[in-house]
C-alpha cells in the first residue's frame, strides 16, 4: 500500500519510455478535433483541456534502453481512461499500427493494463477481438517480427486479453501486477492477496514468457519479500528484456526464488498442530485420533462439507479450527494445492496429514508442503517417486506391463500387443476403483486410453497412465507395513480385498481363504524388502495379485498412504495405525512394537447407491446423494464405526459414495461374518438408498461363506440372483418406496405436455463432453431409449432417458411412444435434486411422426 503512489501510471510510462511518438491513422484524441504532430505535447495539452485520450495510444517512436535505441511500434493503455478502457476504435488503430510496422519492418512494444472492452459495444467487441488475434498471428508469423507485451496494474480480462494471452506474443508482467490471465482462473477463496500476483504465476510453465522488475519502485520486490519471503522475484528489467528479444534471444531469465527449504529430516518433530486434508469417513477417523492424542486440529472442508460430521467434531472445541477451502468439486477444493498450503501457512500448523486420495500420493504436493516448513505425514519424495522402478531391481515379481508412464495411445497399443489382451489402463494417482479400465480388444484401446486420461485428470489432478496385463482369475492381497525414521520395518499383516465391483472394494478381510501359507510369507517378506529398498517412512500398503490358476504372486502397486481398510488390521493386531503415523512423523521408534495377530477382522463399506437394471439386463449401481432422514447405528462391543452418516446429514453428489465403514471383530471368519450380518439387520438408513441389502445377501451366500472365489465373484453373484427383488429391498430399506408416481402426476395442467423429473441428485450435463453436441434440443423428437442428458454424482456419470423412470405400475412413459422436447429447464453444470424439473415433453401421435 505504501508503494501505491509509486506504481505504474500513464504519465510515468510516457516519461520513462517515449522519446518521440509519431501519430498514425488520424486523430490521437477520442474527443478532440485537433491533431498534434508529436505524442507528448498532445497528452499534455489534452490533460490541460480535460480531454481523456483513448484507452489505447498507438504510434511509432523510439524506445531507449541501456544499450541503444530501437525504432518500434508503441502501444500504451491509458489507466486514466477507466470507462471500458479499450474500445473498438482502439482495436482498429492497433491493426493499422501492425500494418505500418510490417511495412517498415519494425517490432511492436506494448504496455497493457486496466479494464476491458466497453460493455456498451456488446457482441461487436467479441468479433473485434477475433480480428485482433488473427492480425497478431499474421504479423508475427508472416513477418518474423516480435511483439513484446508488458502487463501492469490490474490486468483482469476483457479486450486486453487478446494482447497478453496470445501464444505468439512475448508476454511479461511487471513484478507485483495483479491478474488472472492466459485463460487461468485463479481460485481466490483461501489464497491471500499476494497469491494473485504475477510473481507466483511466473513459475508456472506456459503462464507467461517472464517477469520484469518494477520500473518505478526500486524497493518494490524487497517489500514483497517482507509479505512472503518465498515469493519469486524478477532478474530482468524492461530494457534488458527488449535488448534480449531484439537480439533474437527469446529464452527469458527465470525468476529468482530464494527458498529457505528445510531438509525433510529437520521437519521430523513432535506433532502439536496438524492440518487434516481429508473429508468423509477418513476425516472422521483422523480427527478423532488426532484429538485423542492431544493434537490441535485444523480441518479443511469444501463448501458442501462444512456441515459434515467431521466438521461438527472440530466446531465444538475452540482450540481446533474448521477452515472452508471453498468450491464444490475436488478440483476446486481438495485438489487446490496452493489453497491447502496457504491455509497451512495462515494457521501455523507444524504438520499435515494428507488423508486418503486427493493429493496424498502426489510427490509434488509432499515437496511443496515441506518447502513451507510443514512436516508431511507420509514418505519422502524420493520414496514416492522411485517406488515403481525399484521392485524389478530387487527381484520382486511384477505383473507384465509398461512398468512406467505411457504418454500416448499409440505407445499403449504397442505395449498391449506385446503383453497380450486383455490389459488394464491404470491412473498413476488413481484409487478407490477410479482411474482404471479393462481393455479387452485392440479396437477399444485408443478411445479408452483418452477416456481414462481425461477422467483421471479431473478426479486426481493428474492424467498419467500405465498398463498392466489383466489377470482374469485372481485374489487381491494387501500387506500393511509401518516403517520409522530409524530404519525399523514392520509388516503387521495381510488383507484380502477380493469382493469388489468395477475395481471398487466392497469388503475387506484380515486373512485370505485361498492364499497358501508359503505365499503369505512371501508377501510379507516382499513388502518389507520393498520398504527397505526405497527407505520408506510411515504407513503404507503393498498390493499383490495372487494368480489362482498359475499359483503365482505378482507385485501390483504400493499405496504410499493410509487405506480405507486399515482398521481390519488394527482390530486383529491391536496396533493403532493412525497413531503410529503421528508417532513416526514425530521421530519415535517402532522397534519395540508388538503386533500379535488374534481373531478375525471384517470391514464392509456402506455406499450411498441404488441398484438398477441396465439396458443389457445386468444389475448396475448408481449413486444416490441426498439427505439422510433417519440413521440408526447401534453401538456394540465387537463393532467399530467410522461414519459420516447421521440424521439430517446431506450426502453430497460431488464426492465418493462411501458413507460408513463398519468393522467387525470375531474369533474366526465365520464368527465375524455372522456378527456382521446380524448387526446390519439392526442398521437403519432412510432418505437415501444404500448397498446394505446387497452386503447382507453376500454375507449369507454359500459361495462367499465357502471362501472359494476370486475377484469375479461379485459380478457373478449379481448375475445369478433375482435382480428385481434386490432392487425392491434396497428401495424399501431407504424408506422412500411407494411414492405413487404415475403418468397422471406428470401431466401439466391445461396442456398435453408431460414433466420429466430428475431421478436423483447430481450435476446436470447436456452433452457427453464439452466438444460434442447436445443430446437433445428443443423441437427434437425422441423415443424412450434416447439419451436426454447425463447426471454426474460422486464421480460417476449416469445417462438419463425416459426408460430410466419407473413407477409402481411399470413403465412411466409408454415405450412405444414418441415425444417432442418442448422445454429444457436446466443448464449444463447446474446441480439438481431428486424431483427437480429437467424437461417438458409432448407425446406425438404415430401418424404425426410418420407424416413428419
Amino acid at each position: 500500500q505504501e508503494n501505491r503512489s509509486k506504481r505504474t501510471s500513464f504519465e510515468t510510462i510516457i516519461e520513462k519510455y517515449v522519446e518521440h511518438f509519431e501519430e498514425i491513422g488520424g486523430s490521437l484524441m477520442s474527443a478532440n478535433p485537433c491533431s498534434f504532430p508529436t505524442f507528448r505535447p498532445s497528452i499534455e495539452q489534452a490533460l490541460k483541456a480535460g480531454v481523456r485520450p483513448h484507452g489505447l495510444i498507438t504510434g511509432i517512436g523510439d524506445f531507449k534502453t541501456e544499450t541503444g535505441r530501437y525504432r518500434a511500434g508503441l502501444v500504451l493503455s491509458n489507466v486514466a481512461f477507466q470507462a471500458g478502457s479499450i474500445d473498438n476504435s482502439d482495436c482498429v488503430r492497433f491493426c493499422q499500427l501492425l500494418v505500418e510496422c510490417a511495412k517498415q519492418r519494425l517490432p511492436v512494444i506494448c504496455f497493457i493494463s486496466s479494464g476491458g472492452m466497453q460493455t456498451k459495444e456488446g457482441a461487436a467487441a467479441l468479433f473485434t477481438m477475433a480480428v485482433i488475434n488473427d492480425r497478431i498471428t499474421r504479423f508475427i508469423r508472416d513477418n518474423d517480427l516480435p511483439i513484446i507485451m508488458f502487463g501492469f496494474g490490474h490486468c483482469t480480462g476483457g479486450a486486453q486479453a487478446s494482447f497478453v494471452t496470445h501464444p505468439l506474443v512475448q508476454t511479461y508482467y511487471l513484478s507485483g501486477a495483479r491478474m488472472p490471465f492466459a485463460g487461468q482462473a485463479v481460485v481466490e477463496r483461501n489464497l491471500p492477496y499476494q497469491c494473485l500476483l504475477s510473481n507466483y504465476l511466473s513459475i508456472n510453465e506456459g503462464s507467461m514468457a517472464g517477469l520484469v522488475k518494477h520500473p518505478f519502485s526500486e524497493d518494490h520486490d524487497v517489500e514483497l519479500r517482507k509479505i512472503d519471503p518465498t515469493i519469486p522475484v524478477p532478474t530482468e528489467t524492461v530494457e534488458q528484456v527488449v535488448d534480449r528479444v531484439m537480439s533474437g534471444v527469446l529464452e527469458p531469465q527465470p525468476p529468482m526464488v530464494e527458498l529457505n527449504v528445510p531438509k525433510e529430516e529437520d521437519l521430523i518433530r513432535p506433532v502439536k498442530r496438524v492440518l487434516i486434508h481429508a473429508r468423509g469417513c477418513t476425516a472422521v477417523k483422523l480427527v478423532s485420533r488426532a484429538k485423542a492424542l492431544g493434537h490441535e486440529v485444523v480441518l479443511i472442508q469444501s463448501d458442501p462439507d462444512m456441515e459434515s460430521v467431521p466438521a461438527d467434531m472440530v466446531n465444538d472445541d475452540p482450540k481446533h479450527s474448521l477452515i472452508c477451502i471453498g468450491g464444490n468439486t475436488s478440483d476446486e477444493s481438495y485438489l487446490n494445492a496452493r489453497s491447502v498450503i496457504s491455509i497451512a501457512d495462515a494457521e501455523s500448523v507444524d504438520s499435515l496429514h494428507p488423508g486418503i486420495g486427493f493429493l496424498s500420493e502426489d510427490p509434488n504436493f509432499a515437496d511443496l508442503v515441506r518447502q513451507h516448513g510443514v512436516n508431511f505425514i507420509g514418505p519422502s519424495v524420493m520414496s514416492m517417486e522411485t517406488m515403481g522402478n525399484t521392485t524389478m531391481s530387487i527381484d520382486v515379481p511384477v505383473v507384465p506391463g509398461s512398468h512406467g508412464i505411457v504418454d500416448s495411445s499409440e505407445k499403449a497399443a504397442e505395449i498391449s500387443e506385446q503383453i497380450g489382451y486383455p490389459v488394464l489402463l491404470k491412473a498413476v494417482h488413481g484409487g478407490g476403483g477410479k482411474g482404471i479400465q479393462v481393455v479387452r480388444k485392440p479396437e477399444q484401446l485408443h478411445q479408452l486410453f483418452h477416456q481414462v486420461t481425461t477422467e483421471a485428470k479431473a478426479a486426481f489432478g493428474n492424467g498419467d497412465l500405465y498398463i498392466e496385463k489383466f489377470v482374469t482369475n485372481l485374489r487381491h492381497i494387501e500387506a500393511q507395513l509401518l516403517r520409522d525414521t530409524h530404519g525399523n520395518t514392520r509388516v503387521i499383516g495381510i488383507r484380502d480385498c477380493s469382493v469388489q465391483r468395477n475395481n471398487q472394494k466392497l469388503m475387506e478381510e484380515s486373512g485370505s481363504t485361498m492364499l497358501p501359507e508359503k505365499w503369505r510369507k512371501k508377501v510379507l517378506s516382499y513388502a518389507e524388502k520393498i520398504a527397505d529398498a526405497v527407505n520408506y517412512t510411515g504407513a503404507g500398503t503393498v498390493e499383490f495379485i495372487y494368480d489362482v490358476p498359475s499359483d503365482a504372486i505378482y507385485f501390483m502397486e504400493m499405496n504410499t498412504r493410509l487405506q480405507v481398510e486399515h482398521p481390519v488390521t488394527e482390530v486383529v493386531t491391536g496396533v493403532d495405525i493412525v497413531e503410529k503415523q503421528f508417532q513416526i512423523a514425530s521421530g519415535d521408534s517402532i522397534e519395540e512394537m508388538k503386533f500379535p495377530e488374534k481373531g478375525y477382522g471384517l470391514e464392509v463399506r456402506v455406499n450411498a447407491e441404488k441398484a438398477i437394471l441396465a439396458a443389457d439386463g445386468n444389475v448396475s449401481f448408481v449413486p444416490t446423494p441426498g439427505e439422510i432422514t433417519k440413521c440408526v447405528l447401534p453401538e456394540e462391543d465387537h463393532i467399530q464405526l467410522i461414519s459420516m452418516a447421521g440424521d439430517g446429514k446431506v450426502v453430497s453428489p460431488f464426492y465418493d459414495s462411501l458413507i460408513i465403514q463398519i468393522i467387525c471383530y470375531g474369533e474366526n471368519r465365520n464368527d465375524a461374518v455372522n456378527k456382521m450380518a446380524e448387526y446390519l439387520d439392526r442398521v437403519v438408513i432412510n432418505g437415501i438408498c444404500t448397498n446394505i441389502s446387497l452386503i447382507k445377501r453376500i454375507l449369507r451366500d454359500d459361495v462367499f461363506l465357502s471362501g472359494t472365489y476370486d475377484t469375479g465373484y461379485l459380478p457373478a453373484y449379481l448375475g445369478r440372483i433375482d435382480a428385481e427383488e434386490l432392487i425392491k429391498e434396497i428401495e424399501e430399506a431407504s424408506g422412500s418406496v411407494g411414492s405413487g408416481l404415475n403418468i397422471e402426476m406428470l401431466k401439466i395442467d391445461n396442456s398435453d405436455e408431460l414433466k420429466v423429473l430428475s431421478p436423483s441428485t447430481g450435476v446436470f450435463y447436456r452433452t457427453p463432453s464439452p466438444s460434442e453436441p447436445e443430446y437433445v434440443n428443443v423441437g427434437d423428437v425422441v423415443g424412450t431409449e434416447d439419451i436426454l442428458c447425463q447426471l454426474e454424482a460422486m464421480k460417476m456419470f449416469t445417462p438419463v432417458n425416459l426408460n430410466t423412470f419407473s413407477g409402481d405400475e411399470g413403465e412411466l412413459y409408454p415405450g412405444d411412444g414418441r415425444y417432442e422436447i418442448t422445454r429444457i429447464n436446466i443448464t449444463t453444470g447446474q446441480q439438481v435434486n431428486e424431483g427437480d424439473l429437467l424437461f417438458v415433453i409432448k407425446p406425438i401421435a404415430n401418424d404425426a411422426v410418420e407424416s413428419g
